[in-house]
């Protein structure tokens, strides 16, 4: 092949080469189809900014010298639009894979701020060993759940009972919790309540935080006060061992 004949962004190829990421792999990271990231690699596409950030971040790469007409295209100053990947009218319509996959590319920070638990017991199957082994991995890992002293409600130790002793893990309730909300690094699924409809009706929002984070931030902010502000959780029963004096 001839220099005559290569065309496209032989940046991005040379650093997708490098960091041994194929097209469907940074696809489905970015929650795209493959098709596009075909047209950054064999065009002169230039990708939305929040795809670009995150798709550079996955390369270890710098956006702007992968595309370098990124600043011509977007604005300097992201709006709460840029953030949004995708809205799904209820989360049946999420793709199901999306859950674990957003949790599995953590590198520096799970949140889980989990209204209803049952739904995350059947999309993320292995979810105790996931979040035990990023724990492990030096990921910080917290975990919030509903606080309900007017009764019972299904709680960590009803799901996921193995997740009281993991070691790492910030466990907590909260009795102000209504909104499920995932974060892992700048992505976020979000389930949005609506009066009058059950969660697993209600919309589902599929953020990932760009720049100052003008949408982004303000859930960010809120699970920050959540963890604040909520109760720890401890295992249901403490092993105490005697010491000789």
């Amino acid at each position: 092949m001839t220099s005559a004949t290569i065309t496209g962004n032989e940046r991005l190829r040379a650093a997708m080469v490098t960091a041994n990421v194929t097209i469907e792999g940074l696809a489905d990271h970015l929650g795209i189809d493959p098709k596009s990231v075909d047209r950054w690699l064999n065009s002169q596409r230039t990708p939305h900014a929040r795809n670009a950030e995150a798709a550079a971040k996955l390369l270890g790469a710098d956006a702007y010298h992968l595309w370098p007409k990124l600043g011509e295209r977007h604005r300097s100053t992201p709006t709460a639009q840029d953030e949004v990947v995708a809205c799904y009218p209820m989360r049946s319509t999420v793709p199901y894979g999306l859950w674990r996959s957003t949790l599995a590319n953590a590198t520096t920070v799970i949140d889980l701020a989990a209204s209803n638990l049952l739904f995350l017991a059947d999309a993320v199957w292995d979810l105790p060993t996931l979040l035990a082994d990023k724990a492990s991995a030096g990921v910080r890992v917290r975990v919030v759940t509903p606080q309900d002293p007017a009764g019972p409600v299904t709680g960590l130790g009803d799901v996921f009972p193995s997740l009281l002793t993991v070691p790492g893990l910030r466990l907590s309730t909260h009795p102000g919790l209504r909104a499920d909300v995932m974060r892992a690094d700048d992505d976020l699924l979000v389930t949005t309540p609506i009066d009058g409809l059950t969660p697993a009706l209600a919309p589902v929002l599929h953020l990932r935080r760009l720049g100052p984070a003008p949408m982004v931030g303000g859930y960010l902010a809120t699970l920050d006060h959540l963890y604040a502000t909520a109760t720890p959780t401890r295992p249901a029963t403490t092993h105490l061992r005697a010491v000789a004096a």
